[in-house]
């Protein structure tokens, strides 16, 4: 088997197995380097890998991993400082590896450039900082219903049934795009509750379930407006007292006082009005912590499932509420709460992917995994071709992925229908300076564009090949 790259891992959890999983499903030669015995034996069972029952942060055991010859590590340990000085000892050892350490301490994420090439840092991710962006984006752009903005808002992935759309049902999407003039993409289509990339012969029944891409005014024409506007969320409740929920209420009154500056941002102020950020947490020690560190916001003491806690702080009038204690069912059932007592929209914080599947089928608005978060941050770092994820699908194994074309990208000056695409990969759309096109087989990539794909996991080692380069393309 031909490898693309050595990546050694320290610590071969749930994090660790799962990059390693998408890695090795990407043709990548991967070594885990795991402690404990129990987990060390978990992931052997799971993973096609060499993995290694002992201590990362020891010199002999990074070299037994084959750290010199390693293009990438990946320090995700559950210690901030293992990872840390496990970091430090491999770039002695190789210089010119690249360095990746998860840490959950916030102390650590502020060092300066200086300071992180001291202790032979590339990249530091903080799981609880990067979900907290995560969910202070939802809250920036805005929800609708069946609507996943991308591109801040310049593209829209709609979802709904096949049977709502005029002239779509019992045509093959060739037909429905010669008979359409707005550009839009089928871009999956769910049948019986599983998820397809289809190809333009496939053909739409009653009964589907439609993801068509395009711009706003583009879907707008093809679908009709979307059922009721999209609301900005003003009205924030945060439920627990984590380091997630901290560093989202320092995301969103940052975003405020930012929005304030200047007289168009006191104009905008005027228009959307102010934020209203309310925190609830059981711990009155935590509430008032929180209350001392963030002026203005409103804080509530006590248990949300106390019978009336939710309806005293307004849950009614809540665009938006985020439930992000420590335990995953715990914000689940609160979120689906909120949403029954008539709260706007609900996330909830999950620590793994184990409930992403039921997000379908709840009335939960989004789950945000920080497993997932923090996954895709560390793949797009490692991937030649800088392939990042901007949207994945409930369903199934499929993602909406975009990549740049490098400068030295074969795929750099060449059409589209010059390409060899992995099978089942669907292009989306792609960005050519300001402009956002659904580019034709005779669309030719220059070096800058933005190129998105609708692709299955396991499809991603195809596009690599295809617009990938040296690692820094």
């Amino acid at each position: 088997m031909v490898h693309f790259m050595k990546i050694v891992i320290a610590g071969g959890g749930m994090l660790g197995i799962q990059i390693a999983h998408q890695l090795i499903d990407e043709k990548h030669d991967v070594v885990i380097i795991e402690k404990d015995a129990e987990a060390a034996r978990v992931a052997s069972n799971e993973l096609d890998c060499m993995v290694i029952n002992n201590d990362g942060s020891r010199p002999e055991v990074l070299r037994e991993a084959g750290v010199a010859g390693a293009a990438w590590y990946l320090a995700l340990t559950g210690s901030d400082e293992v990872n840390i000085v496990s970091c430090g000892l491999v770039a002695l050892e190789s210089p010119k590896i690249r360095t990746v350490a998860r840490v959950e301490n916030p102390f650590y994420s502020e060092l300066s450039l200086v300071q992180r090439r001291a202790f032979g840092l590339d990249v530091l991710i903080n799981p609880a900082l990067a979900a907290a962006d995560t969910v202070a984006r939802i809250v920036e752009e805005g929800f609708a219903e069946d609507v996943v903005p991308l591109h801040d808002g310049r593209l829209q992935l709609r979802y709904l049934e096949a049977s709502a759309i005029q002239g779509f049902v019992d045509r093959t999407l060739q037909e429905i795009r010669n008979a359409k003039p707005e550009d839009f993409l089928i871009a999956a289509v769910v049948r019986d509750g599983a998820l397809d990339v289809p190809t333009g012969d496939y053909r739409v029944v009653a009964g589907d379930w439609l993801y068509v891409l395009g711009t706003p005014d583009g879907l707008d024409r093809l679908l009709g407006p979307v059922a009721g506007v999209k609301k900005v969320a003003r009205r924030v409740l945060v439920i627990g007292a984590t380091k997630m929920s901290e560093r989202l209420i320092q995301r969103l009154l940052e975003g405020e006082r930012a929005r304030g500056r200047g007289v168009i941002g006191m104009l905008k102020g005027m228009l959307k009005g102010k934020r209203l950020i309310t925190f609830m947490d059981a711990s009155r020690d935590e509430g008032k912590r929180f209350a001392r560190a963030f002026q203005g916001i409103d804080v509530f003491f006590g248990d949300s499932s106390e019978e009336g806690l939710l309806e005293k702080a307004g849950i009614d009038k809540a665009d938006l509420v985020v439930c992000a204690t420590e335990s995953q069912t715990y914000n689940i059932l609160t979120a689906q709460l909120a949403k029954t007592l008539g709260a706007g929209k609900s996330v909830a914080i999950t620590l793994n992917d184990r409930y992403l599947a039921l997000g379908a089928t709840l009335e939960v608005d989004a789950l945000v995994s920080v497993k997932s978060v923090v996954a895709a941050s560390v793949l797009e770092l490692v991937r030649k071709a800088h392939i990042r994820t901007i949207h994945g699908f409930f369903e199934d194994d499929v993602e909406i992925v975009e990549l740049v074309i490098g400068p030295n990208s074969p795929a750099a000056g060449k059409q589209l229908l010059e390409l060899t695409l992995p099978k089942g990969t669907l292009v989306a759309f792609a960005i050519k300076g300001e402009q956002m096109v659904v580019p034709k087989g005779s669309t030719v990539l220059d070096h800058g564009d933005t190129v998105a794909f609708i692709v299955r996991k396991n499809a991603i080692p195809g596009l690599e090949r295809a617009f990938g380069g040296t690692i820094g393309d």
